[in-house]
């Protein structure tokens, strides 16, 4: 019976164990539901805003750099800005379209202001009103969400280069490559901001021009940048380094350390021209001949010759006498001004004889490329201005003798500047501006025991482009260097008339493919035109480049 009771008692209580566990279960599954719905339902929207927030991020940010990258439309600051503000609306609007996800009240508002020094930054800010799902049944139709981008744009300074070499003119074998760099050049230019970008133009061949000064009206001024690419034609040397000196020089003379300080460099050949300041020949030496050959001075007669011509071939050598210049005073290796037969020979030349350095450029003619040990060379080259608005370097000056009668060597409208040669002692180490004429290709120097050896020598054409060589490279590693200025340079080849040195011009531009590449400079690049239907590409190639870092 005891036990009987006792499970009664347990059976009874289990019993109402389970009433009042079936009385608790049904408001707490209330409460929970009251409480986890909500929490479910802000865990979905809160998906959805993060996915809207994320989308409409992206599209402002996307709106702000097509905006940035819009600056250079227009020829007005306010056509400019006009142009900005509606391409950024176009972009975010074609990106996230109106009403999209169930959105509504979508804005989109443009700003664009001078953040710092010659820098503008377009800031988009937009908005729509998300729609709730769950959060709904808690009073909350909608989300306001905003989203920011923002994308500045640098202006730039830049100097353009283009070659206007003679393997540059336009010919019926030749093709149309000078009218086909003018045409690139000229969407080049296009490409940036009138107003707020400071562009200037150098064409080079013997000599360099300004052709344009650098200005931010290089569309507008008169005369503009374009009308002087247009005006460009084609002939002469490849004087490249004297014109990277001259851009760099105008970059340096602009002194904005804050803006983007850039030099295009164009060229179809070999960098095969130097200027310089040449010493006299004053000595008998052994060296490669010359056109017309060497006749010797006899009788009373200074215009009298004898003997028979020798060393008439660029490919022989011979010894030679001192150059025929004559000096200030009128005197002469082998005379004085008063008199008319020679009284000094060799190796004690007229000690009265004081002829100056000659100055101007100095290139090899015997092809356009770094390897031939003889040929011709041509020179002293002073060009003249295409017109008056051409500034020239009037360092250069062609002149040095006083007398060029009897100096047939020197390109002041004499017959023979193939004879240069035989009048210049040697290739200097540096170049008029003091650029080493040393450094990336080696150079051929006089033999021991020779009356200038291991100098570097003029009668060779190898020697005198190595030397131009040597002066572009050490011009952009000195430009490059500039810790204040930061310049980069970029380059451009075209191969259709013997090719470029893709090495150098990878170096000029501290291209990253380039075997002396440094992180410590600015890094440009090389950009290779095959033929000159691909020179456009290769244009507007470097102006983009240009453009994206400038954002």
């Amino acid at each position: 019976m005891s036990s009987m009771k006792t499970a009664t008692v347990h059976t009874t209580r289990a019993r109402r164990w389970t009433a009042r566990q079936k009385g608790i279960f049904l408001p707490l599954t209330a409460v929970l539901i009251a409480v986890l719905i909500p929490i479910v339902g802000l865990a979905v929207d809160a998906g959805v805003l993060f996915v809207l927030k994320t989308m409409i991020s992206a599209s402002a940010d996307a709106a702000a750099i097509a905006a940035a990258r819009n600056l250079s439309v227009g020829l007005t600051i306010g056509e400019q800005t006009a142009a900005a503000q509606a391409r950024a609306v176009d972009f975010f609007n074609a990106n996230l379209k109106a009403g999209s996800f169930g959105t509504k009240n979508q804005s989109v508002t443009v700003g664009i202001n001078e953040s710092a020094y010659r820098t503008r930054t377009v800031t988009v800010t937009a908005s729509v009103d998300a729609p709730q799902y769950f959060m709904r049944y808690l009073g909350f139709n909608t989300t306001h969400v905003v989203a920011t981008g923002k994308a500045s744009r640098r202006d730039v300074n830049l100097l353009l280069i283009l070659d206007r070499s003679g393997s540059m003119a336009d010919t019926s074998t030749n093709g149309q490559p000078c009218t086909t760099m003018r045409n690139a050049a000229t969407t080049f230019v296009n490409m940036f901001a009138e107003q707020r970008d400071r562009l200037g133009l150098i064409t080079y061949g013997g000599a360099w021009y300004l052709n344009f000064a650098p200005s931010m009206t290089f569309k507008t001024g008169s005369p503009s940048m374009l009308t002087r690419i247009a005006a460009i034609s084609c002939s002469g040397g490849t004087g490249t380094g004297t014109a990277l000196y001259q851009a760099y020089n105008q970059l340096v003379t602009i002194n904005e350390p804050g803006t983007l300080n850039m030099i295009v460099l164009f060229t179809d050949g070999y960098a095969n021209l130097l200027h310089a300041s040449f010493p006299v020949k004053k000595l008998s030496d052994s060296r490669y001949g010359y056109n017309n050959g060497y006749k010797s001075y006899v009788g009373g007669s200074t215009n009298a010759y004898t003997g028979s011509v020798v060393c008439n071939s660029y490919t022989s050598a011979c010894t030679m006498e001192p150059s025929p210049c004559t000096d200030a005073n009128g005197d002469k290796y082998d005379r004085n001004s008063s008199q008319t037969s020679r009284t000094y020979n060799a190796p004690g030349w007229n000690p009265n004889w004081t002829p100056p350095n000659m100055v101007g450029g100095f290139t090899q003619a015997a092809g356009d490329t770094y390897n031939l040990s003889t040929g011709a060379t041509y020179g002293l080259i002073k060009e003249q201005a295409a017109s008056a608005t051409d500034v020239t370097d009037p360092i250069i000056t062609a002149a040095g003798c006083a007398s060029t009668s009897s100096y047939p060597g020197y390109n002041n409208n004499a017959a023979q500047p193939v004879n240069i040669r035989r009048d210049i002692a040697y290739i200097p180490d540096q170049e008029v501006h003091g650029i080493d004429t040393s450094g990336y290709k080696t150079v051929a120097t006089f033999p021991s025991g020779h009356s200038y050896q291991f100098k570097k020598r003029p009668d060779v054409p190898m020697a005198v482009t190595g030397a131009g060589m040597n002066v572009a490279d050490n011009i952009a590693n000195t430009a490059r260097s500039n810790t204040t200025l930061k310049p980069a340079i970029y380059t451009i080849g075209l191969g259709s008339n013997g090719g470029v040195d893709h090495e150098l011009l990878r170096r000029i531009a501290n291209d990253p493919a380039s075997p002396i590449y440094s992180d410590t400079q600015n890094t440009g690049m090389y950009a290779y035109a095959p033929n000159p239907t691909d020179l456009n590409y290769a244009f507007v190639r470097i102006a983009s480049e240009i453009l994206r870092i400038a954002q």
